[in-house]
C-alpha cells in the first residue's frame, strides 16, 4: 500500500462500484482484451481495502479473493502496466499463490491500470496465461486503450448512478411540496373563516355607524367611519389575495399597478401609528408598474413600517418614497431617518427570522418576505444607507417602456393625487395630510 491509499479508497467508494451489480458493458470488453492478446482469460479486478473483486471476467466466473493473494494488488502501485512474459522469473509474483501453484499456475500475466480521472488506481485489466507467452507492441497498445474504456464505463454508470439519486430526491421533494402545498391549502381555508367572520362584522357596525344621524352629520365622525370601511375593505380583499396566492402556490397575478395610489392607500391603512410617532411621510410621483398588486402592497407596507418601528426618538420621523427610472427598470425608494442597519447586517437582515433588535416588537420574517416579493417579480431589494443616517431600502424592479410611464391621472378610489407636476411631493403626518 502507497500513503495516498486512503484517498484511493474514497474515490472508489464514489464510484459504488462494489455496491451494486457490475454494468453488463464490462463483459464485452474483457472478451475483446482476450480476443486481442490471444489469450484465455481476462479479467477486470478492483481492489478493496481487503479484497481483490473480479466484477468481469473471461475463462471462469467473477469471484473474490483475499488482497494479499492478488496479483494485481501488486500492480497497482506500478508506475506503468505490466508484461510479464513469465511470473516465475518475476521476483514481484514469484511467490505469489496463483503462481507457485497453491491457487493456481499463471505464467503469462499483463495489466493495465484503471486509473481514474481523479489520480488514484481502481485495479487493473488484466489477461493471463497458464504458458508463457509475450504481447506486440500494439496488443500492448490495445490493452492500454481497452483499460481507458473500462473506466470509461465506469465512469458512465457513476453519473448515471448520480442522476438517478438527483431525480429520486426531485420526485420526493416534488412529493413533499404536494403534500406542504395541500396542507397550506387547508389552513388557508381554516384562516380565511377565522378572519372574515370578525372583519364582516367589523364593515357591518361601520356601515351602521354611518346611518346614525350623529356620526353622520359630523364632518369629522363620518370621515372616521369611512376611512374605517375603506380599511376594513382593502384588508378583506388583501385576505382573499393572499389566501389565493397560498393556494395557487405563490404564483403572480400580474396587473398594472399605479404606485401612487398603492402608496397612498398603505399610508392610510398606518395613518394611526404615522400619527402617533409624528412622523412625516413624503410621496414623489411614482411609476405605473405591471406587478402583482397584492404582494407589492405587502412589500411597501411592510418597509414603511419598519420605518416607523426603527425610528430615532431623539429626532423627528421623515420617510420619503421615491422613484428613479433607468434604461430597463425603477428604482422605488423607501428612505428614512431612523437607526440605521450596520453594513455587516444588510444582507443577513434579509434572511427569514431574522432579529437585531429583540427589543421591538417584530417575527423577523418582513423583509425576508419583502426580499421574496422582490425575487418573484424579476427584481432585487437592498439595504443602504441613508445621507445624515438612517435606512435606504431600494426596491427594482423591471419596467415596461410602454406601460410604466409616470402618469397624473388619478385613478378611480385613490386617495390624494401625487405628482401632477414634476418633482411635486404629497405629504402625510403630523404637519400634512
Amino acid at each position: 500500500m502507497t500513503a495516498d491509499e486512503p484517498e484511493r479508497l474514497r474515490v472508489l467508494e464514489r464510484y459504488g462500484i462494489l455496491a451494486a451489480s457490475a454494468p453488463p458493458d464490462l463483459a464485452s470488453l474483457v472478451e475483446l482484451a482476450a480476443y486481442t492478446c490471444q489469450v484465455p482469460h481476462a479479467v477486470i479486478n478492483i481492489i478493496s481495502a481487503e479484497h481483490a473483486n473480479l466484477i468481469a471476467s473471461l475463462g471462469f466466473e467473477p469471484t473474490q479473493c483475499a488482497r494479499r493473494d492478488s496479483m494485481c494488488a501488486v500492480t497497482i502501485v506500478e508506475p506503468e502496466p505490466v508484461f510479464v512474459p513469465d511470473a516465475r522469473l518475476d521476483p514481484r509474483y514469484a511467490d505469489n499463490p496463483y503462481v507457485s501453484g497453491a491457487l493456481g499456475d499463471i505464467r503469462f500475466y499483463a495489466a493495465s491500470q484503471l486509473r481514474a480521472p481523479e489520480g488514484p488506481v481502481l485495479g487493473t485489466l488484466c489477461v493471463f496465461d497458464t504458458e508463457v507467452r509475450r504481447l506486440t507492441a500494439s496488443q500492448r497498445d490495445a490493452l492500454d486503450k481497452l483499460a481507458g474504456m473500462v473506466v470509461d464505463v465506469l465512469d458512465l454508470h457513476r453519473h448515471q448512478r448520480l442522476l438517478h439519486q438527483a431525480l429520486q430526491a426531485a420526485d420526493e421533494a416534488r412529493a413533499e411540496l404536494e403534500r406542504s402545498n395541500s396542507a397550506l391549502q387547508q389552513f388557508a381555508g381554516q384562516v380565511s373563516h377565522d378572519l372574515r367572520n370578525p372583519l364582516t362584522g367589523i364593515l357591518g357596525h361601520a356601515d351602521n355607524l354611518i346611518d346614525i344621524p350623529a356620526i353622520a352629520g359630523d364632518p369629522d365622525a363620518s370621515f372616521c367611519a369611512q376611512r374605517v370601511i375603506r380599511s376594513a375593505n382593502r384588508m378583506r380583499t388583501m385576505i382573499e389575495d393572499v389566501l389565493a396566492l397560498a393556494g395557487a402556490g405563490g404564483q403572480l397575478h400580474l396587473e398594472t399597478v399605479d404606485l401612487n395610489a398603492l402608496v397612498h392607500a398603505v399610508i392610510e391603512d398606518l395613518d394611526s401609528p404615522i400619527r402617533t410617532h409624528g412622523a412625516r411621510v413624503t410621496v414623489e410621483r411614482l411609476p405605473i408598474l405591471s406587478a402583482d398588486p397584492t404582494q407589492l402592497r405587502v412589500l411597501v407596507q411592510n418597509l414603511v413600517s419598519n420605518a416607523l418601528k426603527f425610528r430615532k426618538p431623539e429626532r423627528p420621523c421623515q420617510i420619503a418614497l421615491t422613484a428613479e427610472p433607468h434604461p430597463h427598470a425603477w428604482d422605488i425608494a423607501v428612505i428614512d431617518n431612523g437607526r440605521g442597519i450596520p453594513p455587516q447586517d444588510r444582507q443577513r437582515v434579509m434572511d427569514m427570522f431574522t432579529r437585531l433588535d429583540n427589543g421591538i416588537e417584530g417575527s423577523g420574517i418582513g423583509l425576508a418576505t419583502c426580499h421574496r416579493i422582490a425575487t418573484a417579480h424579476g427584481g432585487s431589494l437592498r439595504l443602504e444607507e441613508t445621507p445624515g443616517g438612517g435606512t435606504t431600502a431600494v426596491l427594482t424592479l423591471p419596467s415596461d417602456t410602454a406601460a410604466n410611464q409616470l402618469r397624473s391621472e388619478r385613478p378611480p378610489g385613490a386617495g390624494p393625487r401625487s405628482g401632477d407636476t414634476p418633482g411635486q411631493a404629497v405629504s402625510f403626518g403630523s404637519a400634512g395630510g
